[in-house]
């Protein structure tokens, strides 16, 4: 009867550490960012567009692997959940070697019609896993706080206006400085061929 038992218990055991092995064998590789904590302490514009802090995403782990950059949020946080596509990432999927870290950009994109009030998210770095197995599943976090203003429909309209600018220099300042200038040159090519005429009177 204690032999039975015994060999029963050996049994379980060998079950589940074939099982824990089979679980280290499929985790993630492992994972860590470089900024602990984002505060944007001016208040935001409804329509601006803003570059955050560079994000440095490393694998802490000893094997290849791919990771990816996502907004993630807390259960029963009491700020404003900002939406995931106010967000954009370059890159937002990358292979990363053991030990080996990525750069990624983070830009903040407001719609015109963003609610005031403060904002709470995680910018989180995990590895990807598409293996069906049992895998332990990791990630690194950075806390981003920030708070958008109060503005009527024009200080939008002038903020979109003024990010589109700064997104397409030098051709947002050479094309109407082109036009300006083409403008300037037919009024006065006008104005000497009217002087012109009055002169031959």
């Amino acid at each position: 009867m204690i032999r039975g038992r015994t060999s029963l218990l050996s049994v379980l055991l060998l079950a589940a550490a074939s099982t824990l092995m089979r679980s280290v064998a499929e985790a993630d590789p492992g994972v860590g960012v470089n900024l602990g904590r984002i505060e944007i302490n001016d208040r935001l514009a409804p329509g601006g567009s803003y570059n955050l802090p560079v994000l440095g995403v490393l694998n802490t782990g000893g094997d290849p692997g791919d990771y990816e950059v996502v907004i993630t949020y807390l259960g029963d946080q009491s700020q404003r959940r900002p939406p995931a596509d106010w967000f954009s990432f370059q890159p937002q999927r990358f292979h990363l070697e053991a030990k080996k870290a990525e750069s990624v950009n983070i830009r903040l994109t407001l719609p015109t019609g963003a609610d005031p009030g403060d904002y709470f998210a995680f910018i989180e770095a995990h590895p990807i896993n598409e293996s069906q197995g049992v895998r332990i599943s990791i990630a690194a976090a950075t806390k981003l706080s920030f708070t958008v203003k109060p503005s009527n429909w024009f200080e939008a309209q002038r903020v979109q206006i003024n990010r589109y600018i700064d997104d397409n220099e030098p051709w947002s300042y050479a094309i109407p400085g082109s036009a300006l200038t083409l403008l300037l040159l037919l009024t006065l090519r006008r104005f000497f061929r009217l002087r012109l005429h009055l002169e031959r009177r």
